[in-house]
């Protein structure tokens, strides 16, 4: 799978004084700060030549040591189909991109809102590139189309919240149930 990320970026470097001898940058070894930042960004991310999804954040430092992007101050994230359909929309406090597996974690206050009308509510929500998988292991509050609610501890599905699967389920349902006579 292709995948091309743009990331701003700004840059600036900076050279001062007039001396008469060569000086030598001195480099920070200990540096752990991000090796790029932006803020208040778009980004397309696409695969295939088509748009899979576009990230608005409000803060974006790059760790390539780690390989690895961490998203602050709002994550939004509009998914898209393989037929190019939006398919749902993320929001969440802040978020990782894994750069060696292009995973994905979102954390903090997550909702993930499907065009099917399927609302997912939970803390940490991670994106599996390579099974294409939504997962959490943490309490999750499904609401869906109907009214339903339904509760539990783990989640799985794919990428359209369609085929989905909640662990230690419980649940609230408006459906009304004919229980037998005693």
């Amino acid at each position: 799978m292709k995948k091309n990320v743009l990331l701003p970026a700004a840059f600036t470097l900076l050279l001062a004084g007039c001396q008469s001898s060569p000086q030598t940058a001195s480099t920070s070894k200990g540096f752990d700060g991000p090796e790029q930042e932006g803020w208040n960004s778009k980004v397309t991310v696409t695969s295939a030549g088509r748009v899979a999804a576009i990230v608005q954040y409000g803060h974006m430092a790059k760790y390539a040591k780690e390989h690895r992007v961490l998203f602050d101050e709002g994550v939004v994230v509009d998914f898209y189909g393989k037929t190019g359909e939006h398919s749902s929309k993320l929001t969440s406090e802040r978020g990782i991109l894994y750069e060696n597996n292009n995973d994905v974690e979102a954390l903090g206050n997550v909702i993930v809102v499907s065009d099917s009308g399927t609302t997912l509510r939970t803390e940490k929500l991670r994106w599996l590139n390579q099974r294409e998988k939504i997962v959490s292991d943490e309490f999750v509050t499904i609401t869906t189309a109907k009214g339903d609610s339904l509760y539990g501890k783990g989640f799985e599905s794919d990428a359209t919240m369609k085929e989905w699967s909640i662990r230690q389920p419980s649940g609230v349902s408006k459906k009304k149930l004919n229980l037998p006579n005693r």
